[in-house]
């Protein structure tokens, strides 16, 4: 008989699974790498400082003060003259003149000798509009210059001078930045069922100047100085309920003049030219007017000229024909339109 003693296969002991975990004292937490870009971020508002350095001044005698959001680097109101104020200040009764104590004042007392006597005499008769500096600018750029030769004045007449000047500015009144171009318009046809398209016509004559140049050309005047660059609010308050209120009057006192003002101050790229400019930024203020005007007393010659003033200047300087304020920009030509 043949016994197998070969061991039939017995079935592993059926054991739960169990998953070990170190206690949590003994847990490291492993570092993370960031997460891949799958999705778009969510979009994050912007925040910007809007940082200013309001200023409020006195009140003048008629409860008037400033509010500025910005410290001005100047003010052209601080050196007005009274007297640009009101044209009642010439009509008021002059002062007596001192009275005298000596009677032997004779040329050049009390200056140091005749040419400054003489120098001083003019200034301070004739004309009231000669003030101490132009005086000095007189004396420094013209007197004192090299090429100055008493000479040179035996025959001379202003108003032949200023003659002379007209007629080189006449002929001459293109080489002051003015171009010469064509321009294309449209003219509708006028009909109701509007199936004929304008018609395009070409008008040559327009004589302009770009405003970039208008621009740097006044900022380069005396004039300039009397610009307001830094706007502000114009309140006044009641000497009865103390109560303040705003006043309107020019272009820098309004809502939007300071709304921008605060926009670039805080907000404006830097130069493009010069990143790291640290000069002011301030807003120049174009106003644009346009009316016919006639060239003769008789006839009927006309154009359309465009006139460019600045805003930055108080509008009772601006007003006065005088000032030289206003700055012509173009010439529109008049065209004759015939029936179509």
């Amino acid at each position: 008989m043949t016994v197998n003693t070969t061991a039939a296969p017995t079935e592993p002991a059926m054991e739960p699974q169990r998953t070990r975990r170190a206690p949590a004292r003994f847990r490291d937490v492993l570092p993370e790498p960031p997460v891949p870009r799958t999705a778009p971020w969510p979009q994050l508002p912007t925040v910007y400082l809007m940082v200013t350095n309001p200023l409020k001044t006195a009140m003048n005698n008629f409860g008037l003060f400033r509010q500025y959001l910005f410290h001005p680097s100047y003010d052209p109101d601080s050196f007005v003259n009274p007297s640009d104020l009101s044209n009642l200040a010439g009509t008021r009764d002059a002062p007596p003149p001192p009275v005298s104590k000596a009677t032997n004042r004779k040329p050049p007392w009390p200056f140091a000798n005749m040419s400054v006597w003489r120098l001083m005499d003019w200034m301070n008769t004739g004309g009231k509009s000669k003030s101490e500096g132009e005086v000095d600018r007189l004396v420094n750029g013209v007197l004192k210059a090299p090429d100055f030769r008493t000479e040179d004045l035996r025959k001379f007449s202003a108003h032949h001078e200023n003659e002379c000047l007209d007629i080189a500015d006449k002929t001459n009144y293109l080489e002051d930045g003015f171009q010469v171009t064509s321009i294309t318009i449209k003219v509708p046809t006028g009909k109701s069922d509007n199936l004929l398209a304008p018609r395009t016509y070409s008008v040559p004559g327009l004589h302009y100047r770009k405003i970039l140049n208008v621009i740097k050309a006044v900022f380069q005047d005396p004039l300039s100085h009397q610009f307001h660059l830094t706007p502000f609010s114009l309140m006044h308050q009641s000497p009865i309920t103390g109560e303040e209120q705003r006043v309107y009057g020019e272009l820098y006192n309004s809502d939007e003049f300071i709304k921008e003002h605060k926009r670039v101050q805080n907000l404006s790229p830097p130069a493009p030219d010069d990143p790291m400019c640290k000069l002011e930024k301030v807003i120049a203020a174009l106003m644009f007017w346009s009316d016919a005007t006639h060239l003769a007393n008789f006839g009927t010659a006309k154009l359309w000229p465009i006139y460019l003033f600045f805003g930055n200047l108080s509008k009772y300087i601006r007003s006065r024909p005088s000032s030289g304020a206003c700055n012509h920009l173009a010439y529109i030509p008049s065209v004759c339109i015939l029936n179509i």
